[in-house]
């Protein structure tokens, strides 16, 4: 395999560096005065000072040793600084649009997808470019220390007409999302300017705008002023400059394109010869150096790796011997033995609640009849609900709206004076999904029935009369979930450990989201999973300032922990792990949270590890001998260059990437580039340095990776595994809902944490 990653090589492994004692006022003198042929920056009490090509040495300090790798941080600044500075000279005109990650824009016509779509006065106005982007990265590959840059591309639209021109064209900009431009002190034709989205555009007075901030009403000169860079907005400029025929012309045009040039095969050739031009000239590498010895050069060729370890597919259990198990799937375990709980599962006759609209009701009650007794001429489906997980009876409630209106749906749900229903399946119309949230009917009927604590699967009208084993299979997984069943778990993890896996999500509650606004609340979601990969349980942490979050969260981890060491009759003294998936760092609170929780938790002895687990990071692995795969009959190969499922690397000792998506995972070229998951074991940064706290970290990087790829296959959403594990997507889909259902006033977001807490209501 390749790793888009281009090693560093240095010559020597000590070097010396000039530096001065630090101060804020000192670091702004040196820079306003000898920014020109100087790099200065901060190593704790001092100020290291590189020369790049002051000739004259005009500048003297204190010089100091440093360790290439020992003083990584100090090597890893002085190599930014003087590859910014070396790019700046060799390909002089670029405008970088950041110093870190640095990015620049392909000056190459071919590299701007819509310029031979515009019609002549737009080009060059308008664009959809390559954006290059360059980044550092420490490695410890194979045990050998190392630094390498990381490339990357995407494409990005620029749009460089100002909202005077726009105004002056006669373009209504009432509402549009405006950024500010402005050039940042000293950085005129070095950096492009720096740009803040700043509010809604709400009217003009001659060359002024007002705009509507997260402050208050502002006014700005609409020269410094762009319309956000948006599809949606430029979509609307070209409406108005083009006509919608033309435009939609030019934006399917720009569609096609990008398909084709986000095809992996595309990709890795681009991105191998952005490193030959930025790390070599005419067939030899190019030297990066400063005036003061320090030097470095990088290969032009992408970093060869092998899988670090073998990962292995889980092994699904279908009973609590431990004896019904499938190696291949979990579908054809469940079909052949049914769900892991079926003799403790006590809801066997489910009641569930149906509506329809009164016109379909045909059409919903065949719906009904083959998703409980399935399809006889189908693969996966024959049995249905009813057989498949071993229930004995599945009552439906069937009732009628003339109208798709909430007043409609709600009057059904309020009048219904049986007993509760386990659960509700309604239809609702297509048109519900392009509806606002705060509108959406949809949200407003799953608020009432979850206020009841009835969990609900939506069906849509086009559902009832096109449907087949693909959606009636997930869909029956869904249900059996919801009603708080567990269909397969997962070989337990050998250990005298008791272990629970812990997903941690969170939403911010915004006041906005233009610069300046304040995230005033955050709520958080915690979900608790066993070692097999049981549902144990998910909390619902008050909505809170920020400041007293981690308060908060300490407590629902507390309580819930209590609660679960009862059931399962943990001892006084037992060693207990817990191992958190979390979706970003929060800088050092989450140590400080369980460095308190295992104080207050004294009678067990506890390890835990801090796991976030990302998508967002510049690392792309690529296997050139990958020749793709045929998709459902026809000729067309996709996948090619994309490692198989389970492909991994070791970067460091503390990440790893997982390819979750290969080539047979892949649905269509749409998708194009498919890249890892990030798994990273988080420590304490900076000068948080508690002994103590570390001594209770679990640092097994392998077992960490093996345990989230196995809960992959847990999601029960579906029967095929997924790119996050089953704790990072339970959690989220949690918060986005509760996100989505806030401004509902039907909504009680504390119902969550009484007998929904054990079911999977958020599928």
């Amino acid at each position: 395999m390749q790793l888009n990653y281009f090693p560093i090589q240095f010559d020597f492994s000590d070097y010396q560096v000039i530096t001065q004692p630090y101060s804020d006022e000192r670091l702004k003198e040196l820079r306003q005065a000898y920014n020109a042929s100087y790099s200065f920056f901060r190593d704790g009490n001092l100020i290291v000072i590189s020369n790049k090509e002051d000739e004259e040495n005009q500048l003297t300090g204190n010089v100091e040793n440093r360790s290439v790798f020992d003083d990584a941080k100090v090597t890893a600044s002085m190599v930014k600084h003087i590859f910014f500075r070396t790019f700046k000279d060799r390909f002089q005109g670029f405008i970088p649009v950041d110093f870190y990650p640095f990015r620049f824009y392909s000056r190459q016509e071919k590299d701007d997808l819509i310029l031979n779509h515009l019609p002549e006065k737009l080009k060059h106005k308008i664009a959809f470019k390559k954006l290059i982007e360059v980044q550092l990265r420490e490695t410890n590959l194979n045990s050998t220390q190392g630094f390498a840059f990381v490339v990357n591309i995407r494409r990005n639209w620029v749009f460089n007409i100002s909202c005077l021109e726009l105004y002056q064209e006669g373009f209504d900009l009432t509402d549009f999302e405006v950024l500010h431009a402005e050039t940042l002190p000293g950085l005129d034709n070095i950096l492009a300017p720096n740009e803040d989205f700043v509010g809604l555009l709400k009217s003009i007075n001659g060359e002024t705008a007002i705009v509507s901030t997260s402050e208050g009403a502002r006014s700005y000169s609409l020269q410094e002023l762009f319309i956000r860079k948006t599809k949606h907005n430029i979509q609307a400029y070209l409406n108005f400059a083009t006509g919608e025929k033309k435009c939609d012309q030019i934006l399917a045009a720009v569609s096609q394109e990008r398909i084709r040039k986000q095809n992996p095969v595309n990709q890795f050739s681009e991105i191998s010869n952005i490193a030959k031009h930025l790390f070599s000239d005419k067939g030899n590498p190019v030297l990066f150096q400063n005036m003061d010895g320090f030097c470095f050069k990088v290969d032009t060729t992408p970093m060869q790796v092998q899988n670090s370890m073998n990962l292995q597919t889980p092994t699904f259990i279908y009973d609590h011997a431990g004896t019904k198990t499938n190696t291949r799937n979990a579908d054809q375990g469940l079909s052949y033995y049914g769900p892991y709980d079926s003799l403790t599962f006590d809801i066997k006759k489910p009641r569930v609640l149906s509506i329809c609209h009164k016109t379909n009701r045909g059409s919903f009650t065949r719906f009904l009849h083959d998703l409980k007794d399935g399809l006889p001429n189908s693969s996966w489906f024959k049995k249905g609900l009813l057989k498949k997980y071993e229930l004995q009876e599945v009552n439906y409630l069937i009732q009628e709206i003339s109208d798709y209106r909430l007043e409609d749906y709600l009057e059904v749900i309020s009048n219904y004076d049986d007993e509760k229903p386990h659960l509700a399946i309604i239809e609702i119309p297509d048109r519900f999904k392009k509806l606002s949230d705060r509108d959406n009917p949809y949200f407003k009927i799953k608020a009432k029935l979850l206020s009841l604590e009835i969990p609900v699967q939506f069906v849509r009208s086009t559902t009832l009369s096109s449907y087949s084993e693909y959606i009636l299979n997930p869909l029956a997984l869904q249900i059996y979930a919801k009603l708080g069943g567990t269909p397969w778990v997962l070989p337990a993890q050998r250990s005298v450990d008791r272990e629970i896996v812990i997903g941690i999500g969170h939403s911010w509650l915004r006041s906005g989201m233009y610069k300046g606004a304040e995230n005033s609340r955050v709520v958080g979601i915690t979900t608790f999973m066993s070692s097999d990969g049981q549902y144990l349980l998910g909390d619902k942490v008050k909505d809170v300032p920020y400041e007293s979050y981690f308060e908060e969260l300490l407590k629902s981890l507390k309580s819930s922990i209590s609660r679960l060491s009862d059931e399962y009759a943990w001892q006084d003294g037992d060693t207990v792990r817990l191992i958190f998936h979390i979706f970003k760092p929060i800088k050092n609170v989450e140590f400080d949270v369980i460095s308190q929780l295992v104080k207050d938790i004294s009678q067990f002895n506890i390890k835990f590890a801090f796991v976030t687990i990302s998508k967002s990071h510049p690392s792309i692995l690529f296997d050139t001998s990958q020749q793709g795969e045929k998709k459902y009959g026809s000729n067309q190969v996709i996948g090619q260059y994309i490692p198989q499922r389970g492909s991994n690397i070791f970067i460091d000792d503390e990440t790893s990437l997982v390819q979750m998506l290969g080539a047979r995972e892949l649905k269509t070229a749409k998708h194009g580039m498919s890249t890892p998951i990030q798994i990273k074991l988080r420590t304490p940064q900076g000068n948080h340095n508690d002994q103590e706290l570390k001594d209770l970290m679990f640092y097994d990087l392998n077992y960490i990776t093996q345990q989230i790829y196995s809960f992959t296959y847990l999601s029960w959403r579906s029967f095929l595994p997924r790119e996050e594990p089953a704790t990072m997507l339970y959690s989220n889909l949690i918060s986005r809902l509760l996100g989505k259902m806030r401004s509902i006033p039907e909504w009680d977001a504390d119902k969550l944490n009484y007998t929904l807490k054990r079911k999977k209501w958020f599928l």
